[in-house]
């Protein structure tokens, strides 16, 4: 009973912002649990050296620019077309760039939005639409403890853009827990905290030094963290749960 409330095999499964950090190891994880994987990334030569290495399980990467909503549309296509249907997606694709509220650069924040906030609502529309209404599936984003509240420690290390981008995750998540409920669609999002991955852009060990003492876990997060949190939204034993924020932080942001 308990290995089939969790189980995620044969369970077909989007991943975008795959090529590194918590994006690899979502696809790594759901492919050791035995679902088919579609890793899609903009770094194509990156995802298509995960799904050799991961090559025992299903998976596949594609090339994706998540805020051009023309490749949204055909990667869902031809997911549908191969697979029949799309039971998980996860709206992991991210990035940041230090942008000031006041002076930053229009052209920065807008590209910020479009990946990490727009490409969420573009991306969960087309796959409510092209799958999900049909035969339910559930949706999990990629938040934010920190930066979703604005906070200054995100803030000085992520920049407005990228704080006001992950407030949108979460409330877009809410909205399209409300509208997708009675086609049998779960939305939830996960929100990390402090976690070592490439987008930090800085050795491990001086993010640990950063952070490590303000976690009352006493370490960072890695991207492992991440994996079982997000097969078990993708399962039926979250099946009751819908417009939650998951925060994944080792005790940093503790939710009332």
């Amino acid at each position: 009973m308990t290995h089939e409330l969790f189980d995620v095999t044969g369970k077909v499964v989007i991943v975008t912002g795959a090529a590194g950090g918590i994006g690899r190891a979502l696809v790594e994880g759901f492919a050791r649990a035995g679902a088919t994987v579609i890793a899609a990334d903009l770094a194509e030569d990156a995802v298509k050296a995960l799904a050799d290495e991961v090559s025992s399980a299903d998976v596949s990467g594609v090339a994706l620019d998540v805020a051009d909503h023309a490749q949204l549309a055909q990667v869902v296509n031809d997911v549908v077309a191969q697979h029949g249907r799309i039971d998980v997606l996860v709206n992991n694709a991210g990035i940041k760039s230090g942008q000031s509220i006041l002076s930053g650069s229009s052209d920065r924040w807008d590209r910020t939005l479009d990946v990490n906030a727009g490409s969420v609502l573009a991306l969960s529309r087309i796959v409510v639409e092209k799958s999900m209404r049909e035969h339910g599936g559930a949706i999990i984003n990629t938040g934010s403890s920190l930066s979703s509240r604005a906070a200054v420690l995100n803030y000085q290390a992520g920049g407005a853009d990228y704080c006001f981008s992950k407030a949108m995750v979460h409330s877009i998540t809410q909205l399209l827990a409300y509208e997708t409920a009675s086609y049998g669609i779960t939305v939830n999002a996960i929100a990390p905290g402090i976690v070592d991955t490439p987008m930090h852009g800085r050795p491990s060990a001086e993010t640990e030094a950063r952070h490590a003492g303000k976690i009352p876990l006493g370490r960072v997060g890695q991207p492992n963290d991440f994996v079982g949190p997000a097969l078990f939204l993708a399962s039926s034993g979250a099946g009751y749960i819908t417009g939650q924020i998951l925060h994944v932080n080792g005790g940093m942001v503790m939710e009332p």
